[in-house]
């Protein structure tokens, strides 16, 4: 048998049958070569965190190109010459940090640093690939893939587009304090050349290259697979003609689309076999199949300059960026993309559709020399058995073609398509008489390619006059007939989106005399420019290093990978996985067993567990605990709760092997229900079981009314929810010890899960130890649901004995493990004639899935009131339980709900009466102690907000199917404390250095290094001389979950304490001191036997009360009212953080919180399945935070000036959630900009209901198109 041989830094591996096909790279890197800085989430491609750098030899030139790629995606079968480099092998500690790695830390573009490995390695890849001449717009445009749910994006993308050639001169100014912009060599550590060589391995001037391979077969496998490394067609026709049950591999990103659960006996990699690449030009353009998408849009840029006849390239080109990202387009190739559209009709593929609209042709190959050209239409109908694609042919076109084409997205980039279209006009010579159309959508249906109908009456007619326009706008209508395929968009929303775009391609290809000035905007997309940013605050040098702008503690070690987070302990020898078995059923079915056999039977599954297996109480919500109502269970035991409620554990010898084992485990049901589940406030208000299902949590009655009432209104308003997307999924190793358990958890309650565990397994609390070194993103979504995940990783370490590993891949995630809870509000308002508030009704739902223990009505209602006068307010809050799991704790919960339904109620006045909202706003301002008027004013100003107000009605005049809105919103965030939270501080007498640790969970807010600031101040010594160490339970026993934004100044203000008894215990040895040095001060205190460590509690008791965060926002937005795509022009965005601990962690954070609000109001939705309660959101495929291009091309961010905060620890406030709340702002520029369009349509003038996440389909359908609206004059 063969070997795969392949290099991981430098360091030669070899990979032989024993792996089985579905052993990726990722894999391999993590559990053999141990390399554990690369990182994975969904394994599926879709969130970059598993990205490295590939350098291989590529036929048909075996040219060494260096290159992005999934490692998660990659089988490490594919991996035969190539030469990986990981985040480690970049640079780290010993070897010296890279220009990229330090560049990205001292951007502060790292937060809780999950997902930093992967956007240095993209950034690397594409950097060393280009040589180093990259523009500021390439940098931006090559990040599609990385997600970052804690940064708002803005550092990252200056931090490398300072790499630029063209960089802007206010990022070079921030590079001072860094090498030259020269990276470090290609190779830190010289190659070994006798080693290199007697590895078939010879080196060059920049790389240690692989330039001998051998083109023979290889083949790896055992009694269960085989895999077939193949070089050319002869031997690709010589093994499928052998075997029927085959899967052919290239890049193998279909996996992100449609996962591959079993393979086929045979699998043959085809990446390497030259006779699928490369291209030829004779009078039509050839592309091998198995040409990658880079390759390919790289030869399509070049072609399209060369050739006239082939020009059209360039707008394939524009389109072909927005499939996927860079590392699937690497090794993603043609025929791989075009085989799922064959497989999976109802896949839009962008490639079919583009070449569909030309009429290429595609070669189907059968043999060597039996070869058989077609149209792509007739490739969907052939039978592909013992068939290969071998390439495609592109025509020529004249110029008397015209093509268009569009891609209409969720967001910015890599999303599939909601609708895609191509069209191609054929103009009879010197005339405008269509010779020949086409007309082709993808994601209509299954079915559904060319509107053939349509095509047939533009013959021999002028497309470009009104008479066509409506001929083909109704021909359209009637022959396009989508299908429902939740969670896809509408079938309605998708046949108006597809008239839509013919209406935008006629726009965009229309002669300028034909077409009227104000609706030539509507023919093109929204093209972001580059990004900018502004950060604008005080610091104060006097108090250094406190309110000194810094990176991170740990930003470079999270940009080396060096950072370890809980699922990167080593392996270790005989470790288990373990997965979650879920009763995917209706809830309310009752389980009655189960049946394991064909699990256990599978080679290295060793255990499966139920609820009868847990030695003690069978809940991760232990009664009598803070926050805790009612026992939720670990494992389910009779009646289901949910669809996909946990009922079982799998215990296998590896990860992939415990998910696929957990999926053979039949349960058995004792009765399954046949309701329709319950999943929204409306459907409980209306169910039967209402009155078990709403219960009352709290009234506010109105201390004051108005009597000047002019104007009522009754309207509703309904908040969906909101997947917290932590890059570290639910996360935990767990490790038997000589007196119990050290738990390895990725959570924000160290305490909830030390007495959850003890008590499921019966066990005294003392012999649990939990501990932290950091989490990956939390954002409250691993405050109580991560006690579920540590008990079960528990339990099988206790039954075992042996180190266990639980990670939830992201479908389970996502269904398992909670989200925002749903918001539904019913109001009446009465009014002055200015707006004043007289009285107002407010009834208040939230939902909070199957179980109260994570319910916050009553914290709501308390910030309803925001910056307003509330004194004449009835509030009625109600808790409402569905079929759903378990709603939790996200960022800014109850403040975010409570805020919206406040300014939406605002905005609603303001409509009514037709006032000014801001107007409206002020009449509304408590009295006493509220700076936001002025606030108001003062952002105003530094905004230009008149000034561009004005231009935004300029606009709106001039442009019918572009519209913008500037909208203005203020916040009053009430801050509370929770607690108990500790620090210890320990002072060494060797050196003074000082170690702390606390019991707050460091997640990207910057905690370790507030408190390091704030202990260096406090002692008077210098910031390096200070180390923050793990959280434990053991050192921190006791202590409140880390949220709210207040767990920095907890731990702040204790380590303040804390800090304050040593220089106590220090003074009588001072006054003995001539002067001393602090080295020389804690020297001789340790001889005089002081005691150098002190520890302090915060309670909610002490000196540090609540207090208010202000804010004021303005927000610019332009909208393609022809597809209801959004870009956000611009933001101002004033918060009042008083004297920053950190003010560079404190950008980050507001920036951070912002940018996931913009994420909840407009791309982020769940869908359930209305028949099953299944979730159907849930993966990347299908849900969609925003990304890098989707920030605000221009983010300004102020602190308020000469702020304090008596109340507070050292005149600090709280950043982490405040600027989330501000982000509905959205909401309302968006219906403006709507309301502006349908008043050009004709409509009345009235309140405009945008559903709420302001997706692209709910802005379209708002505005109402209609077939008449669409013209030319």
């Amino acid at each position: 048998m063969s070997k795969i041989l392949f290099k991981i830094n430098g360091r030669q591996y070899e990979a032989d049958g024993t792996y089985s096909p579905d052993v990726s790279l990722n894999e391999f890197i993590r559990n053999v070569a141990n390399l554990r800085g690369t990182k994975s989430m969904c394994h599926e491609g879709g969130c970059g965190a598993c990205v490295v750098a590939v350098q291989a030899a590529l036929p048909p030139d075996n040219e060494a190109k260096t290159f992005a790629v999934n490692s998660c995606l990659v089988s490490v079968l594919s991996c035969h010459g190539w030469e990986v480099t990981t985040v480690e092998g970049v640079g780290n500690r010993t070897m010296g940090y890279h220009d990229i790695q330090n560049r990205l830390a001292q951007f502060n573009g790292t937060q809780c640093g999950y997902c930093t490995p992967g956007w240095i390695m993209n950034m690397y890849s594409l950097y060393t690939s280009k040589n180093g001449k990259l523009m500021s717009s390439e940098v931006e445009n090559s990040f599609a893939g990385n997600i970052c749910r804690c940064t708002g994006y803005r550092p990252i993308a200056d931090a490398f587009k300072s790499f630029a050639v063209d960089a802007d001169e206010r990022l070079l100014s921030k590079v001072n304090d860094i090498e030259d912009l020269a990276l470090l060599s290609k190779c830190r550590v010289k190659c070994n050349a006798t080693r290199w060589k007697e590895n078939n391995i010879e080196s060059d001037s920049e790389w240690c290259i692989v330039n001998k391979t051998s083109n023979n077969t290889l083949t790896l496998g055992d009694n269960v697979f085989k895999w077939f490394k193949v070089y050319n067609l002869s031997e690709v026709f010589k093994i499928i003609s052998q075997n029927v049950d085959y899967k052919f591999i290239a890049g193998n990103t279909g996996q992100g689309v449609y996962h591959v659960t079993e393979y086929p006996p045979i699998i043959i990699d085809i990446f390497n076999v030259v006779d699928l690449k490369g291209y030829t030009l004779d009078i039509n353009l050839i592309v091998g199949a198995g040409t990658t998408l880079t390759d390919m849009m790289e030869l399509f840029t070049r072609i399209s300059v060369e050739n006239e006849d082939f020009s059209y390239l360039s707008e394939f080109v524009k389109h072909l960026d927005l499939v996927a990202h860079v590392p699937v387009r690497n090794i993603g190739t043609i025929a791989g993309n075009l085989f799922l559209k064959y497989t999976n009709n109802d896949f839009p593929s962008d490639l079919f559709l583009l070449f569909e609209t030309i009429d290429a042709m595609i070669t189907i190959g059968s043999g060597v020399n039996n070869r058989q050209t077609m149209s792509f239409s007739e490739f969907l109908t052939i039978n592909m058995t013992g068939k290969i694609i071998i390439n495609i042919m592109l025509p020529p076109l004249p110029r008397l073609c015209k093509i268009k084409t569009y891609k209409i997205m969720a967001r910015s980039q890599n999303t599939h398509a909601i609708v895609n279209a191509g069209f191609l006009f054929k103009f009879k010579p010197n005339q405008n008489i269509l010779e020949k159309v086409n007309i082709v959508y993808g994601n209509i249906s299954p079915s559904f390619i060319h509107a053939t109908e349509t095509e047939k009456i533009l013959i021999d007619k002028d497309p470009f006059t009104e008479e066509t326009l409506q001929l083909a706008l109704k021909s359209l209508d009637a022959e396009i007939a989508p299908e429902d395929a939740p969670p896809e968009p509408s079938a309605k929303y998708r046949k108006q989106l597809a008239l839509a775009l013919y209406y935008k391609a006629i726009l965009s290809l229309c002669p300028e005399s034909k077409v009227n000035p104000k609706y030539v905007s509507g023919g093109n997309v929204i093209k972001r420019n580059i990004s900018q940013g502004t950060q604008t605050f005080d610091t104060d040098e006097s108090v250094w290093p406190l309110n000194k702008p810094i990176p991170k503690l740990e930003a470079l070690v999270q940009c080396s990978g060096e950072a370890t987070f809980a699922n990167d302990l080593p392996a270790e020898i005989g470790e288990v996985f373990a997965a979650f078995v879920t009763a995917d059923v209706l809830p309310g079915s009752i389980i009655s067993g189960f049946d394991a056999t064909a699990a256990l039977e599978l080679p290295g599954v060793q255990a499966f567990y139920t609820a009868k297996d847990i030695p003690g109480s069978n809940t991760f919500a232990p009664l009598d605990f803070p926050l805790v109502t009612e026992v939720e269970e670990i494992l389910c035991n009779e009646k289901v709760a949910f669809h996909g409620q946990p009922a079982g554990i799998i215990v296998a010898s590896r990860e992939k092997l415990a998910i696929a084992a957990a999926r053979l485990v039949k349960i058995n049901y004792e009765f399954i229900s046949v309701k329709n589940p319950v999943l929204t406030v409306h459907d409980a208000i209306k169910s039967s079981e209402a009155s078990d299902r709403v219960k009352t949590s709290m009234v506010v009655d109105p201390t004051d009314i108005g009597n000047d009432v002019k104007s009522k209104i009754n309207d509703q308003v309904y908040f969906d929810s909101q997947y917290h997307y932590y890059m570290e999924p639910q996360t935990c190793v767990v490790k038997p010890t000589e007196d119990g358990l050290d738990v390895y958890a990725s959570a924000q309650w160290m305490d909830l899960i030390n007495v959850a565990i003890a008590g499921c397994l019966n066990v005294p609390v003392n012999s649990v130890s939990v501990i932290v070194r950091r989490v990956g993103g939390a954002y409250g979504g691993k405050i109580s649901r991560a006690s579920q995940i540590a008990c079960a990783a528990a339990l099988v370490s206790y039954l075992q004995g042996r180190t266990c590993r639980l990670i939830l891949p992201i479908e389970k995630n996502m269904s398992i493990s909670g989200n925002r809870s749903p918001t539904y509000c019913n109001f009446e308002v009465g009014v002055n004639a200015e707006g004043e508030i007289q009285y107002l009704k407010n009834k208040y739902y939230q939902d909070l899935g199957c179980s109260i223990n994570d319910s916050f009505t009553s914290i709501t209602v308390n910030h309803f009131p925001s910056c307003y006068n509330s004194s004449r307010w009835h509030i009625e809050s109600y808790n409402v339980i569905t079929d759903k799991s378990s709603m939790t704790w996200c960022r800014a919960p109850a403040t975010t709900e409570g805020i919206a339904t406040t300014e939406y109620i605002m905005e609603r006045i303001a409509f009514e009466i037709k006032k000014d909202a801001i107007d409206v706003r002020l009449q509304n301002m408590k009295k006493e102690d509220n700076p936001i008027p002025e606030l108001i004013d003062y952002t105003k100003k530094i905004s230009d907000y008149d000034t561009r107000l004005k231009a935004v009605v300029d606009y709106n005049k001039n442009n019918r199917w572009r519209k913008r809105a500037i909208k203005l919103l203020p916040m009053t965030y009430d801050l509370f404390y929770l607690s108990p939270f500790n620090a210890i501080v320990s002072v060494y007498h060797r050196d003074g250095t000082v170690s702390i640790t606390h019991g707050a969970t460091e997640m990207g807010q910057g905690v370790n290094t507030k408190v390091a600031q704030v202990a260096a101040y406090a002692l008077g010594i210098p910031l390096e001389d200070i180390s923050v160490k793990p959280s434990s339970s053991v050192t921190s026993p006791n202590c409140m979950a880390t949220g709210g934004s207040v767990g920095s100044e907890c731990v702040s203000y204790a380590t303040l304490k804390a800090c304050e008894i040593i220089k106590e215990r220090l003074e009588e040895v001072k006054k003995k001191m001539d002067n001393p040095t602090w080295k020389e001060l804690v020297k001789q205190a340790y001889q005089s036997g002081v005691y150098l460590q002190a520890s302090y509690q915060f309670t909610t008791n002490g000196p540090i009360k609540p207090y208010d965060i202000f804010g004021v926002v303005v927000l610019e937005v332009e909208v393609d009212i022809l597809t209801g795509n959004h870009e956000i022009l611009r933001v101002d965005l004033l918060e009042d953080t008083g004297r920053s601990l950190s003010p560079s962690i404190d950008v980050g954070q507001i920036e951070g919180a912002f940018v996931m609000g913009l994420g909840y109001w407009t791309s982020e939705k769940l869908i359930y399945d209305q028949t099953t309660g299944k979730l159907l959101t849930d993966r990347t495929w299908t849900y969609k935070p925003p990304g890098i291009k989707d920030v605000p091309a221009d983010f300004r961010i102020y602190f308020r000036r000469n702020s304090t905060n008596e109340s507070g620890v050292l005149q600090s406030k709280a950043t982490g959630e405040p600027a989330l709340c501000m982000a509905v702002v959205i909401t309302h520029a968006l219906r403006e900009a709507v309301r502006a369009a349908r008043l050009d349509a004709g409509y009345e003038d009235q309140w405009v209901q945008l559903d709420i996440p302001c997706t692209t389909e709910n802005i379209f359908m708002a505005v109402e198109h209609k077939i008449e609206h669409y013209k030319l004059k």
